[in-house]
């Protein structure tokens, strides 16, 4: 099932016309019309205002994987991930794989030593190194 399905059963789940949730998005009714004919591809304007609106999981309207709606947190992280995918242009893969990495505690304290030592810590760049040895040795 692609986006533009993901979108009709969102709407059908929160009981709104297309005219209705383009209303609340503040975008045009064709728009709406156009993204379920997967004619054209939501953008960030798009995603962040489900997000902000309807507490949609970004992942699940992307990737059809997990629930249809989502906690704080993770709607945090959905709000990171459409800026990385608007700015840096990611396929959907692309945007699946980042997920997975916010989604894996492991990953995600990786990501968080590599800010720390953008920030200075070389404790944090210590850390990392063993990681990544670790893995290294593991994968091969």
């Amino acid at each position: 099932m692609g986006i533009g399905k993901r979108i009709k059963e969102l709407r059908a789940e929160l009981h709104f016309t297309a005219a209705e949730i383009a209303a609340g998005l503040e975008i045009p009714v064709r728009t709406i019309g156009s993204y379920e004919r997967e004619e054209a591809q939501p953008g960030l304007k798009f995603f962040k205002a489900m997000i902000e609106k309807y507490h949609v999981n970004v992942n699940w309207l992307l990737t059809g994987k997990g629930s249809m709606f989502m906690s704080k947190r993770t709607e945090m992280d959905m709000a990171f991930i459409a800026y990385f995918q608007e700015t840096f242009n990611l396929t959907e893969q692309e945007v699946t794989g980042l997920i997975d990495i916010l989604d894996t505690e492991a990953s995600r304290d990786m990501v968080l030593k590599f800010i720390e030592i953008k920030k200075g810590n070389k404790e944090a760049l210590d850390s990392l190194i063993y990681n990544l040895q670790g893995i290294k040795a593991i994968y091969g």
